[in-house]
């Protein structure tokens, strides 16, 4: 995973000097050409190339830091701070550019520093808060070719003094330095502010083999920066939508899209390509979309290719984790193969509605079926976790194809819900769908399928029928026949569908005469032909029973709400 994330670093940053790194700013410190203060520009947070450092603590940046750094002025050990700049601007005196600075400093420092100082003391204290850079004139000094070249020369001669003839594990090069410290934090949802990081080390729990450190697998600094700015830019690229009312804009990432608060999914390609459309699965396709896709890959060109030509879809589901990045799951398959993945995950999840629509649960949907239902204002902490895992489980079982099984425990999870709440939707129907075609060989239709015969299915079409009667005999009533006995039918059938056709069905045909006589007849007679009521069901059972009650409601004959 690490090394494709290194290739996909590549080729965002473009050959970019990794002694560069994008910073931000938001106060300009104006001086002239003689050292002398001329004024603060406070303005918005801008986005500027400074000096990359890999970690902050203990370190200054080059003519880009806070108040304490550049100014000498805040709280705690502003004096070591205030050392530390000064210290990062011998190591560039020589440069021409930068003698207005140290006349800032040194020269003019009555009319440079210290007015400086007096200046932003006066200033309200939010427009204190952010990096300063400095301006000679009208000359932005990081902007300049001359710092910036500057910058990367001193990197480089740096660089050459630290390697150690280490082998990097990922590229395999020994000319670049394998150093044991942090490679770099990336910005997650719900993470820590300052950031987190993919790789950790340093500790007993990450040792083998007497190994410490990133001895045991060593990654050099090249390789180290192209993966955490490939990882960052999946976090972070994407481009503002406009709302449907047009008065609001909402933030779409291109790469990521969220499973739950602390957990996201992260797709990219090994080329690039217009091809793929991943967020298909959490944006509820029209029937047309999906069609399209299936004549698609119905269509596809099956000729064999060299494994150089196949381009490939690349996904990894990532929580934050305190400090760290939990990697749920990694995966890597052929462009052609995830297509074709797609399709069979749309054909799985189809599922006609309450109004004989054909209809594509998207996936947040799907994941709030195993949610129980909250109170207003509760959010349950149990709820968010399970959140998470499920997600995954599903976009795995959406991008990995029929091979992916998904555990029967998701299967028990969305019938309790059901069971309890009593609130059978489409998409806990196409859960439960999509669950039994990847676990049997079963191939479950998307609406009622009279040539499915097996007895879980019939029977929940029989407590669907007798559910109809009920309704049409005494109405809608609080404590009906599917809030007392859905849950112990599609368990224990026998003793619960056997008492509600000898009790209750009776009462019912008294008050509405023939009314679903006929379906009521062909499904208890075909059971009755292949013996009795079954004992219990098994899991898989208990979701054909539940299909089979789902698509008798949603079916033509009875289609009540």
């Amino acid at each position: 995973m690490i090394q494709e994330l290194v290739e996909f670093g590549k080729r965002v940053t473009k050959g970019k000097s990794r002694a560069l790194k994008e910073d931000t700013y938001s106060i300009i410190l104006v001086i002239d050409e003689l050292g002398v203060f001329q004024k603060f520009i406070i303005g918005e947070k801008q986005d500027i190339l400074a000096e990359a450092i890999t970690a902050k603590k203990g370190k200054s940046r080059f003519l880009l830091d806070k108040c304490e750094e550049v100014l000498g002025i805040g709280e705690g050990d502003v004096n070591k701070k205030h050392e530390l700049f000064l210290k990062k601007l011998e190591c560039y005196k020589t440069l021409p550019v930068l003698e207005p600075i140290i006349k800032f400093y040194d020269e003019n420092n009555i009319n440079g520093l210290r007015k400086a100082k007096a200046d932003f003391e006066k200033l309200d204290r939010n427009d204190q808060k952010g990096n300063i850079t400095f301006m000679v004139g009208a000359s932005l000094l990081l902007k300049t070719e001359e710092v910036k070249n500057s910058i990367i020369k001193r990197f480089e001669e740096e660089e050459q003094k630290l390697v150690n003839g280490r082998i990097c594990s990922i590229c395999g090069s020994s000319q670049i330095p394998v150093l044991d410290e942090p490679h770099g934090l990336v910005k997650m949802p719900k993470g820590q502010s300052a950031g987190s990081a993919l790789v950790s080390y340093n500790d007993k729990a990450f040792e083998s083999y007497g190994l410490i450190g990133n001895l045991n697998s060593s990654i050099c600094r090249e390789c180290a920066r192209n993966y955490i700015d490939g990882l960052s830019f999946l976090l972070s690229d994407g481009h503002k939508v406009e709302d449907d009312n047009k008065k609001k804009t909402h933030f779409q990432y291109n790469h990521r899209f969220k499973i739950s608060d602390n957990t996201v999914a992260l797709f990219w390609t090994k080329q690039e390509t217009e091809e793929i459309n991943p967020f298909m699965i959490d944006d509820e396709p029209s029937e047309s979309e999906v069609k399209s896709l299936f004549e698609s890959v119905r269509s596809g060109d099956n000729r064999m290719v060299s494994v150089a030509e196949v381009n490939m879809f690349y996904s990894c589901t990532v929580s934050s984790a305190a400090a760290r990045i939990a990697v749920r799951d990694w995966t890597a398959i052929s462009l052609e193969d995830y297509k074709c993945n797609l399709a069979d995950w749309f054909q799985d999840i189809e599922i006609q509605d309450y109004n004989g629509k054909l209809i594509y649960s998207p996936l947040k949907l799907l994941i709030s079926a195993f949610q129980r239902r909250k109170e207003q204002g509760e959010r349950a902490k149990s709820d968010l976790v399970s959140k998470a895992r499920i997600g995954s489980i599903l976009w795995n079982a959406a991008i990995k194809g029929r091979s992916y099984k998904i555990p029967l425990e998701i299967l028990q999870s969305v019938l309790n819900r059901i069971y309890v709440e009593g609130e059978f939707s489409p998409y806990r129907a196409a859960i439960i769908k999509l669950i039994i075609n990847r676990n049997t060989n079963k191939n479950m239709k998307s609406h009622l399928d009279e040539s499915n015969r097996s007895i879980a299915y019939m029977c929940g079409r029989l407590f669907a029928v007798i559910e109809s009667m009920q309704r049409k005999a005494i109405g809608n009533v609080n404590s009906g026949v599917k809030e007392r006995f859905f849950a112990a039918a599609a368990s224990q059938p026998a003793y619960v569908l056997g008492t509600l056709l000898t009790k209750n069905v009776p009462i019912y045909q008294h008050k509405i005469g023939g009314y679903l006589a006929k379906e009521l007849n062909d499904i208890a007679g075909f059971i009755s032909e292949r013996g009795s009521f079954p004992q219990r069901f098994s899991l898989i059972e208990q979701g054909d029973f539940a299909l089979g009650y789902y698509f008798q409601r949603t079916h033509k004959v009875d289609n009540e709400k």
